[in-house]
């Protein structure tokens, strides 16, 4: 059930006061984008679109589908970078070759940047943060203080000083993307890094056979 934008800008679930950003932080420049495509704020994280759902123990909770990070314009130029600096090269080396390549290297392509834009939009793994939890007294064998968070987080937990979320399972903040890669998105960026290696192998194997191509026509 897609859910209503509240009068607050905080989403139900998830209490995260934003906190201005430091100079030193990668963040400190980026403005937020603009008002109509997001509908809440969460961190320094804006979430354009949430559900209610139904959890595995039948209570009612709040899915987060669709949010920008906390550097949200580089996931837009990264997608264009990659875009414009493979499209040329494809496009000087392409037409030589067969239909086969030009399939395969659109399917590349479209994959990274598919990849890439899941990457930056997809929930990385924001932890909720709801006032009667944080009200509670800490089971300290499982949960440790944060300075940063101002709260107890678990073991695999990890305060994101960019993005000013509690995440799980946090790796790093990839200004690339723009956002904290975590436990949500993982599996996105993995793929991402894959299948930006492939594309790159791809084109150089492109550049080199169309040479071949071209040096095979020309001999007597």
């Amino acid at each position: 059930v897609p859910l209503e934008k509240a009068s607050s800008e905080i989403l139900p679930g998830y209490n995260y006061s934003e906190v201005e950003p430091r100079p030193h932080t990668l963040s400190y420049m980026v403005p937020a984008p603009p008002r109509w495509c997001y509908k809440y704020k969460v961190g320094r994280m804006y979430v354009c679109r949430a559900e209610k759902i139904t959890s595995e123990l039948g209570e009612p909770e709040i899915k987060i589908r669709c949010m920008l990070g906390a550097c949200w314009p580089m996931t837009f130029i990264t997608m264009g970078i990659i875009s414009i600096i493979s499209l040329s090269a494809l496009w000087t080396f392409l037409p030589r070759l067969n239909f086969m390549w030009h399939l395969a290297a659109m399917l590349i392509l479209g994959t990274n940047l598919v990849a890439l834009g899941l990457t930056g939009t997809v929930d990385p793994g924001i932890v909720r943060r709801d006032p009667e939890d944080m009200e509670r007294e800490p089971d300290i064998r499982t949960r440790r203080w944060s300075n940063m968070a101002k709260a107890y987080i678990r073991k695999n937990e990890a305060f994101c000083e960019e993005s000013q979320v509690i995440v799980r399972g946090m790796d790093h903040f990839c200004p690339w993307t723009g956002t904290v890669i975590a436990e949500g998105n993982m599996p996105y960026f993995q793929m991402f890094l894959g299948s930006l290696c492939t594309l790159l192998g791809f084109v150089a194997l492109v550049a080199f056979t169309s040479s071949l191509t071209i040096a095979a026509g020309r001999k007597p």
